[in-house]
């Protein structure tokens, strides 16, 4: 969890990431503690923080092979700051960046955190 964050806005338990930004915050787990596995589609739980903040897209590249995903995920408002990203699939190994862009107060932030898929 990140240090300084409210109570009112509870992050995802320590079985997923965190990441920040200039006031922003979000955290995402696998759905379902369902392991990422090579080739197969999964849905994310992310939480943004502020609640107010509004998740606008979920994206994934792998930076060295510069490409990304070939599915283009779904955003679904759960309200009080969680949504749940579906169809989301690594089509092969190595090191992924999830790509959260997070809208509050007016201003996009980009959040990014690393995935490494054996």
């Amino acid at each position: 969890m990140l240090p300084g964050l409210a109570a009112a806005c509870p992050l995802v338990p320590a079985d997923g990431a965190a990441v920040s930004g200039d006031g922003l915050q979000a955290a995402w787990r696998v759905a379902d503690a369902a392991p990422i596995e090579v080739a197969s589609h999964f849905a994310l739980d992310v939480r943004v923080c502020p609640v107010d903040a509004r998740l606008l897209a979920d994206d994934a590249t792998m930076p060295a092979h510069r490409h990304g995903m070939n599915y283009r995920p779904t955003l679904k408002p759960l309200g009080d700051g969680r949504w749940r990203v579906e169809g989301l699939m690594f089509h092969m190994a190595g090191q992924w960046e999830l790509r959260l862009d997070v809208r509050s107060a007016g201003r996009t932030q980009v959040l990014r955190s690393a995935v490494d898929l054996p």
